[in-house]
């Protein structure tokens, strides 16, 4: 060989000895950073005393820049040499040290800390420290309503987080509940908030055990929600259910049992009352009277029928909730079952709920981990949504005689009342009819999760579906139906389809800089199905909605749906010395919604904090604990509209004209579709401020928020030689501003002494700003006052807020010496007197105004848990101010007109009576009195503080570790409010809408509940 050929051979071992080195360096560079002083991988989980897993513990090498925080499960992965010493701090739990020596596997339980915050809480795809948020995130514990008999999310919520709005709407087992976060901000959309359980997006709260609650975040400015973009403009809870631990084999059961009562009753007048007030009337009004004196006074001694009696009862509840959850070194599990079932306190109404629950997550090797989540749950609804109009059986006891008998001489359902209401008895409105509606949901997630070889660097993958079928029967019997009997039953399934893939880093340099970023890639798809029929006419009505084909005519209808949503995010949170803090996100969102051009909106948000905390010169003051100011700016959006706004739609059953032979159906345009339809936008500024002192045993928390929605969707009406209907437009504007205060105080905190205290207090102002110039105020009726409304209950007018009511304002009665001015509207003294607008001597529609509102301006709740060795006892307030409600049910009972022809409620003995009673504003019984039930005098105060919990439990000596405690506990057990109706709080307007709410048209009422129970845990 010669020199050449051997310098040339050794020339390409030196190249390849060169490249060799040059990939070693590279792969050294993002496996191993700092081989020196890392040295091997130090792997575990963080929990806390009960086991449970904590995410975002922090820890560090001590001495080093070296650090990570644990993941949604509690586990960290890092590299550390033998004479490391690993520092685990988590704020609420008191700090460890462990040195690492010949450990590579190490677990840690980490110890309450009464006196410090909490630290992480869980955001938008990921975990970011308490101290490090710049965003406004209120949190809620499980051990804030553990000693509380809830059964859903809107009670865990309700009064216990600032921002948030919660009223049950109805008092039925089951039913709905309206929750706001920071105001309403859409018309044709809802705005409810956006549910994330485990990392779904979109889930009903409805089919969350409160029982599986980890820990419930609301997000509520848009720093925190503009991560889910265009879902994210109402705010976010996001829940994170409990998981197995590593701890051995735990078993919890509770049981409960309750008996319900109503709340409040209306002062009726009695049988032998009544039948006086009536002939009263009729010799008032110039006609014959409707009883003898001896029937008057046979009702004075044997009394008659209480309706109120016959359609409230005590109702009776249980729950049994069963837990069990483990595991070992590799896998944990956690598996629950739940079982409800409340009667309702309205007869014949009922609600039952079974539940089930799911959670494992296994550690295939030290970097991967997978996770499967599996919930279900089926309720059944029986007769909880009848209270409709007239067809209520609530209304009907207050318009039906207690001079009428319930039954009849054979023993049936009485059919007409011959003297007060002319609609169906309430009693065969219980009995003689049904709604039963079935859910069944089935949620399934899928995860794997990855430390990749770059050290704070996490692949996660998840894959979700969503599934919920719904069943519907109903039943109108031949007494209800006045003899034309009828049946229907209909079906529908939703899919939701879920993929996420993230990838977080996660990493702290040099002791001072703080990385946490986040990339997501996200597609869901939404698809409903469903049919429905009905007959007529029933042949055999005892088969009800059995056997609808013997029925003398049918319906059926059919429909379907499908959307798709295609979303990129990312996020960067910054903290500099946990000082400075930074977070800035972004998320593109596209929509099959919206025609081309409109599909996709980038919705960003920018935050940033400063700990002044961490300030000498603050630190020297010796005043605070922690010391922080932060500010947000942000944009989130709403697709409220359905799945095909953007196409025309067409009626298939319209009448046609051919000649002059008749009329047949056939096919004309309906609404016209909008295919320059986009998304509407909400901009938010939120500035807040975050102070403890006494090492954290009193905290305070401030917000002030200001946000913005345009290109409001709204639909504008157009003219029938256009073919009629609506065209949805992006035209409209609202506002809503408003501020936030929370105070959270250690009050006691020794050996056998413990008080702690949370209140809450938040203020919104809601307007609306444009209606995009096509109409001076549009209408939004409800359907609810059927008979009882003039026109729309609620007006959209700019300068106003949502749910704005309609109509006239009442003045009183004409007083005497009124004669004259009375007399230009027909009128004379004790009649009644309303304002007459625009001074035409007439009182018109022309005359209706704004008399109220439907939103609460302001919310509170008062959450105290004191504990005395074994014995805690819990109190909890909850109020609404600012908020007026249309009582309907009070108008149709003192209206003496329409369906109810005579007055049932004990203030009518209180009339204007002429030479007695002259001050009353009640009108007198005059054949020229006119009564507007739309109008002032039914609008009334619905403000209330109420005593939601009053709880008090005992827990007795562990028992060869099984561990008992027994509780006792009252719900709603005193409300102080001006409003004369049953419940404040309850309406017959569905959570969906804000631009109608707050009618009281017989609407079911919250009840007062007693509880006992029983927890035991082995």
């Amino acid at each position: 060989m010669t020199m050449k050929s051997e310098r040339l051979q050794v020339n390409k071992l030196e190249l390849q000895g060169i490249r060799l080195a040059c990939w070693c360096l590279i792969l050294a560079l993002f496996t191993v950073p700092s081989f020196a002083r890392q040295q091997n991988a130090v792997r575990g989980q963080v929990t806390a005393t009960d086991g449970s897993a904590l995410a975002g513990v922090s820890v560090q090498v001590r001495g080093s820049g070296a650090g990570t925080v644990t993941d949604g499960e509690g586990n960290y992965t890092l590299q550390a040499g033998a004479d490391a010493v690993l520092v685990f701090s988590y704020v609420g739990y008191s700090t460890q040290e462990i040195r690492v020596g010949t450990q590579s596997t190490i677990n840690v339980q980490l110890q309450t800390d009464l006196a410090a915050l909490d630290e992480v809480v869980v955001v938008g795809y990921g975990t970011q420290r308490r101290t490090d948020l710049t965003g406004s995130v209120a949190s809620i514990s499980p051990t804030e309503f553990e000693e509380q008999p809830v059964t859903r999310v809107d009670q865990v919520l309700q009064g216990r987080a600032t921002g948030v709005q919660v009223s049950n709407a109805s008092g039925a087992p089951g039913s709905d509940a309206r929750i706001r976060i920071r105001g309403a901000n859409s018309v044709l959309g809802d705005n409810n908030p956006l549910y994330v359980v485990d990392g779904f997006v979109g889930v009903d709260f409805n089919t969350i055990n409160p029982n599986d609650i980890e820990s419930i975040q609301i997000l509520k400015d848009a720093a925190s929600t503009a991560i889910y973009g265009s879902r994210g403009a109402n705010g976010v809870v996001i829940v994170t259910t409990k998981k197995g631990t590593r701890s051995g084999f735990n078993v919890t059961y509770s049981a409960q049992g309750s008996r319900s009562y109503l709340i409040n009753r209306w002062d009726v007048l009695n049988a032998g009352e009544f039948a006086d007030i009536a002939n009263t009337r009729s010799d008032d009004m110039g006609i014959s009277r409707i009883f003898t004196d001896q029937e008057v006074a046979d009702f004075k001694q044997r009394g008659g029928t209480d309706w109120q009696d016959l359609v409230f009862r005590p109702a009776w509840g249980q729950q049994h909730q069963l837990t069990v959850s483990g595991g070992g070194e590799k896998t944990t599990y956690m598996v629950s079952g739940n079982y409800l079932n409340n009667d309702g306190i309205i007869n014949n109404s009922g609600f039952k709920r079974y539940m089930f629950r799911s959670n494992i997550s296994s550690n295939l090797t030290d970097d991967i981990s997978i996770r499967v989540n599996a919930t279900g749950s089926r309720t059944e609804n029986s007769n909880t949504n009848l209270l409709s109009g007239t067809g209520n059986p609530v209304v009907q006891a207050l318009s039906w005689a207690p001079t009428t008998s319930a039954y009849d001489a054979d023993g049936g359902f009485t059919t007409a009342d011959p003297v007060g209401s002319v609609m169906v008895s309430p009693v065969a409105l219980m009995y003689d009819r049904a709604n039963l509606n079935q859910g069944n949901f089935v949620n399934l997630i899928g995860g794997l999760n990855y430390h990749l070889p770059v050290e704070g660097l996490t692949l996660d993958l998840q894959y979700g579906v969503n599934y919920l079928n719904r069943q519907s029967q109903s039943y109108n019997g031949p007494v209800v139906s006045r003899n034309n009997p009828s049946a229907s039953r209909s079906s529908a399934e939703d899919w939701t389809l879920q993929g996420t893939a993230s990838l977080s880093y996660n990493r702290v340099f040099n002791e001072a800089h703080r990385v946490d970023a986040v990339a997501v890639f996200e597609t869901q798809q939404f698809v409903t199905n469903n049919f429905s029929s009905t007959g007529n006419g029933l042949k055999f009505p005892s088969l009800e909605y059995y056997n609808l084909q013997l029925a003398n005519s049918f319906a059926v209808g059919t429909g379907f749906s499908k959307w798709t949503l295609l979303s990129y995010l990312g996020r960067v949170n910054y903290a500099f010395r946990d000082k400075y803090l930074l977070s800035v996100a972004v998320r593109h969102d596209g929509s099959s919604k919206f025609g081309e051009g409109n599909k996709y909106s980038t919705f960003p948000t920018v935050g940033i904090g400063y700990n002044l905390a961490e300030e000498t010169f603050i630190r020297d003051l010796n005043v605070f604990h922690s010391l922080k100011l932060r500010g947000s700016w942000g944009k989130t959006g709403s697709q409220a509209i359905n799945p095909y706004a953007t196409l025309s739609s067409y009626n298939t059953n319209a009448p046609v004209a051919f000649d002059n032979s008749g009329i047949t159906s056939g096919i004309m345009l309906g609404n016209p579709g909008n295919p320059n339809l986009r998304w509407e936008t909400t901009e938010q500024v939120d500035i807040g401020l975050e102070m403890s002192f006494f090492q954290g045993r009193l905290a305070l928390e401030a917000d002030y928020f200001n946000k913005n929605t345009t290109d409001l969707l709204l639909n504008q009406s157009l003219p029938a030689y256009v073919g009629g209907g609506s065209l949805t437009k992006n035209i409209g504007e609202v506002h809503n501003k408003g501020f936030e205060v929370a105070l959270r105080g250690i009050i006691l905190d020794s050996d056998d002494w413990n008080w702690t205290s949370n209140f809450n207090i938040s203020r919104v102002t809601n307007e609306v700003v444009s209606l995009g110039g096509i109409a001076p105020r549009i209408g939004q009726g409800t359907g609810v006052g059927a008979g009882m409304s003039t026109t729309n209950e609620f007006m959209l007018i700019p300068g106003y807020s949502l749910g704005s009511y309609w109509g006239l304002k009442y003045l009183g009665t004409w007083k005497p010496g009124q004669e004259a001015d009375a007399a230009v509207f027909n009128a004379k003294p004790g009649d009644s007197r309303y304002e007459d607008i625009n001074d035409d001597g007439e009182i018109t529609t022309d005359d209706f105004q704004v008399i109220g509102r439907g939103i609460p301006a302001t919310t509170a709740g008062w959450n105290n848990t004191i504990s005395y060795k074994s014995f805690t006892l819990n109190v909890f307030f909850q109020g609404v101010f600012g908020i007026d409600k249309l009582n309907y049910t009070r108008a149709a009972a003192m209206s003496g007109s329409g369906d109810a022809r005579q007055y049932i409620l004990s203030e009518i003995k209180d009339r204007y009576i002429p030479g007695v009673n002259e001050t009353s504003d009640i009108p007198a019984f005059s054949a020229t009195n006119v009564v507007y039930t739309q109008s002032s005098r039914f609008i009334e105060d619905g403000s209330y503080i109420r005593l939601k919990n009053l709880s008090l439990s005992y827990k007795l000596p562990t028992l060869n570790k099984l561990g008992i405690s027994v509780f006792v506990s009252g719900t709603n057990l005193f409300t102080i409010t001006d409003y004369k109706g049953i419940d404040p709080e309850s309406s017959n307007i569905g959570s969906g809408t804000d631009t109608a709410q707050g009618i009281d048209y017989g609407a079911y009422p919250n009840s007062r509940t007693y509880t006992a129970g029983v927890n035991l845990s082995f």
